[in-house]
């Protein structure tokens, strides 16, 4: 009888181990896994680096793991605001909202839309003329080129 436990316990674990929560996901292209190692972080004095609208592309738990395709517009505006927008995988559906961001210990500190008093904070990991790879948030890595 204990065999037979020991045996189903063991067939749980294997099965319970190998679940997962489907989403769609990708390795880095060769042209970022080449720019691994080359990282040029930004500790940012002010937003002016920032300025203008990106395209994220892609959003991944660690900078060289897999990758979720991502295809959301954020725009910083001198005043301020950060605007997104485009389809948001968490919701389901096309989205727009707007919100504050300030640049606080060289890091962007932006509000939580819905969430008075809360705040998510990013820093630049990486960031060339067309490219921000920014680390913090919810996702972990955000991985943008400039529109």
């Amino acid at each position: 009888m204990n065999k037979f436990i020991l045996t189903l316990l063991a067939a749980c674990i294997f099965a319970f181990a190998g679940a997962s929560q489907a989403m769609k996901v990708k390795k880095p292209s060769a042209a970022k896994s080449e720019e691994v190692g080359k990282r040029n972080p930004v500790k940012l004095e002010d937003a002016s680096p920032i300025i203008g609208t990106w395209i994220l592309v892609e959003v991944a738990p660690r900078y060289t793991g897999e990758r979720i395709p991502e295809n959301r517009t954020w725009e910083f505006r001198s005043d301020g605001t950060l605007k997104t927008s485009g389809y948001n995988r968490h919701f389901k559906r096309n989205d727009e909202q707007e919100f504050h961001y300030e640049i606080k210990n060289g890091n962007i500190v932006t509000d939580v839309p819905g969430r008075p008093g809360k705040t998510l904070i990013y820093r630049v990991y990486d960031m060339g003329d067309d490219y921000m790879v920014l680390q913090g948030g919810v996702e972990g890595f955000y991985f943008f080129k400039r529109k």
